[in-house]
């Protein structure tokens, strides 16, 4: 009789230990299946100033991994506030899009050029704030959009050299390169730069649309930087520049209501190295004549015809009456009169 209590007690001891061993592992399956995922390290871009980070689980900003749709909400500074707290000077701001890892390329060349990335322009601890909470990604784009709206003079972007890469969705085409462009902006020229050689760099916009003696014009957006362009062999000194004016409404010569130029370009010996001819100059409107010199010729003719001609040259600036610079222009002859001037080159 022992012995069958003993097997009985056994038996149920067992009984017991199955029982509750099924309760524990369904215990433990159902907290892994409803658990929410713990970010890992890598699943979010930190970087501050390039916003084009992925956040596409979050519906386009907060925590990609709750399903509470309060925690969607965008509770950072909205864009009068980010306005008010950016403070940037001419000539400094760095913009850039897609190349690399975070900020290691841009922040290296603004050490070196002296240049502030997008988060130096505000309180140390106003950007810092790129938690998995809230609207991270939209707050990013109001603070470029305020670095861009204060960005003034020349402003620098680092952009892909490849050729391939798609810019269209990044902020940079999205935003910024809009912001500065506008008409009315403080920006008046972009250069790019290659984020793998530092020393090159393109026009890759210029407001007045001068061209530039030291820096090619960008090809493509996302395309290589070109070479710097070669001005050529002229003799320099002082060198000389002809012009034909035309009248307006000619009925033969310029049948147009505006001025016409023929423009050339002598260097020091006396050697044809630049013209422009039949160019169309309306009022107080520059005509450019590009040349082997490193700089662009601007020619300009006012409003009627007793007006000088107008000269810029580098840093030297006068007009068709300037006897400084030898002038000798003659009056109108069956529409058009001509005239020489000389000039430091």
């Amino acid at each position: 009789m022992y012995i069958l209590r003993a097997r009985a007690g056994s038996i149920l001891s067992q009984s017991t230990f199955l029982i509750a061993t099924f309760l524990l592992l369904g215990i433990l399956n159902a907290r892994i299946v409803s658990a929410v995922p713990v970010p890992q390290d890598g699943d979010i871009d930190s970087s501050v100033d390039d916003p084009d980070w992925n956040d596409d689980k979050a519906g386009g900003g907060g925590d990609p991994f709750s399903t509470d749709p309060s925690t969607l909400a965008d509770k950072y500074p909205d864009i009068d506030e980010c306005r008010s707290k950016c403070s940037v000077v001419a000539d400094v701001s760095l913009f850039y899009s897609k190349v690399g890892p975070h900020d290691e390329k841009p922040q290296k060349f603004a050490d070196q050029a002296g240049l502030k990335l997008v988060r130096d322009a505000y309180p140390s601890d106003f950007t810092d704030k790129n938690d998995q909470f809230t609207g991270y990604k939209k707050f990013a784009i109001r603070f470029s959009q305020a670095f861009a709206e204060k960005t003034a003079g020349t402003a620098y972007v680092m952009l892909p050299t490849d050729g391939t890469t798609d810019l269209s969705k990044s902020v940079w085409v999205t935003t910024e390169k809009g912001i500065l462009t506008a008409a009315g902006g403080t920006c008046n020229r972009i250069v790019k730069v290659d984020p793998d050689d530092f020393s090159k760099k393109c026009v890759f916009w210029d407001r007045s649309g001068a061209k530039d003696p030291k820096m090619s014009n960008c090809g493509l957006e996302n395309g290589p930087v070109p070479d710097p362009p070669s001005a050529g062999a002229y003799a320099p000194g002082w060198c000389g520049v002809h012009v034909t004016q035309y009248q307006k409404n000619e009925p033969k010569s310029n049948p147009t209501g505006d001025y016409k130029f023929d423009i050339t370009i002598k260097d020091a010996t006396g050697a044809t190295i630049g013209t422009n001819y039949g160019a169309v100059a309306q009022n107080g409107v520059g005509v450019g004549v590009t040349s082997k010199l490193p700089w662009v010729l601007v020619v300009t003719a006012q409003s009627v015809d007793d007006d000088a001609v107008l000269f810029n040259y580098s840093d030297q600036a006068w007009g068709s009456n300037d006897q400084e610079h030898h002038c000798n222009f003659g009056g109108y002859e069956n529409g058009n009169r001509d005239g020489d001037c000389g000039f430091n080159c």
